[in-house]
């Protein structure tokens, strides 16, 4: 299997925008990166299962039903792992905020299977977060207020934090501040060496 890095961030931090950024740098200094989003894996496998959801209902589904595409994303995932050329890049949550509280968006089951090497969390001011999420017109998310963001961003860290106890995986902060999604980009490529 090829190194596995989980680049994550809550909603609104520009981990995708970072990812692609990435990819493009990757390209240009013709590297072997490919990157997956966990959360377009789950979409697609419930379309699979007829039931079209957009990403953001995911999370305000049945924890079951949650839990099971979980499992089915990650294996397809861990083969995309071993079929990928180069690096794998998963682009996903370290917890999800649904109706019953935070949920880990990498449990033990999905940490086994994926094994990753480095955990990258993107950040961003809280204030930042919300001004992102409010001009995003692709995604329906909770109207929520800065404090609470704050929450997010600390449960992140301590998912990423158990999550290293539990793989042995580095933890690296990465800061994507308006504007400079290149220079995080710049950054994570870095750090995979």
């Amino acid at each position: 299997m090829n190194r596995v890095v989980i680049v994550t961030g809550i909603p609104g931090t520009g981990k995708t925008t970072v990812c692609n950024e990435l990819l493009e740098l990757a390209e240009g200094t013709g590297r072997k990166v490919a990157v997956i989003n966990f959360g377009t894996v789950m979409v697609e496998l419930s379309r699979k299962r007829d039931k079209s959801l957009h990403r953001d209902e995911l999370r305000k589904s049945k924890l079951s039903f949650q839990r099971d595409l979980q499992a089915k994303a990650a294996k397809v995932i861990s083969q995309k792992a071993i079929d990928a050329e180069g690096d794998l890049i998963v682009d996903t949550h370290m917890s999800i905020k649904t109706l019953e509280g935070y949920w880990a968006g990498l449990p033990i089951p999905v940490l086994k299977l994926l094994n990753p090497e480095m955990l990258v969390l993107v950040e961003a001011e809280p204030l930042e977060v919300l001004s992102r999420r409010v001009k995003d017109p692709t995604r329906r998310r909770d109207k929520v207020l800065e404090d609470e963001v704050a929450e997010e961003l600390l449960f992140s860290r301590l998912m990423a934090a158990a999550c290293s106890v539990l793989t042995g995986a580095s933890v690296k902060i990465v800061k994507n501040p308006s504007g400079k999604q290149v220079d995080a980009a710049k950054e994570v490529l870095r750090l995979l060496g």
